[in-house]
């Protein structure tokens, strides 16, 4: 699902039908166990990342007490934004997405379809951002933003 998602909004993006994307909002909700969670966020940290035109300079990471929910807040060298957010849910919950990606020229935005088209849906794999678990974690544990411009 990410990785379809990922590549149709890439597309949007190379052919230019938003303009240069400034500011992404995307919220994940799936039956992830709770070690997973940050993860999850520096995969969805590291999609964001090649969408927008610019490196990231800060990430601000917050998670909750009992880790059902990880937001990371990430500034770019253009001025760019983005807020990520995933929420642990039961197992027997369905798998969401919602995604406003908002360029100079035009705003994509996606939900995940619920119903029967859910079925048409494959299920959730969110992996890579390696390189990003290391930040957030430092970034969770001192609840200031962290450095991560690339040098």
């Amino acid at each position: 699902m990410i990785q379809s998602l990922q590549q149709s909004v890439q597309s949007v993006i190379d052919e230019g039908r938003i303009g240069s994307p400034v500011f992404l909002r995307c919220i994940v909700q799936a039956p992830i166990n709770a070690a997973d969670t940050v993860g999850s966020i520096a995969t969805l940290t590291e999609i964001a990342n090649n969408w927008m035109p610019d490196p990231p300079e800060q990430i601000y990471a917050l998670d909750s007490i009992d880790s059902t929910q990880i937001t990371a807040m990430v500034k770019y060298a253009g001025g760019q934004s983005a807020l990520l957010s995933v929420n642990r849910i039961p197992a027997d919950q369905e798998i969401s997405v919602d995604l406003r990606l908002v360029g100079n020229n035009g705003i994509i935005y996606h939900e995940t379809p619920t119903g029967p088209y859910r079925l048409m849906n494959s299920p959730l794999n969110l992996s890579g951002g390696d390189d990003l678990v290391d930040a957030i974690r430092q970034g969770l544990e001192s609840r200031q933003p962290i450095s991560v411009m690339e040098g």
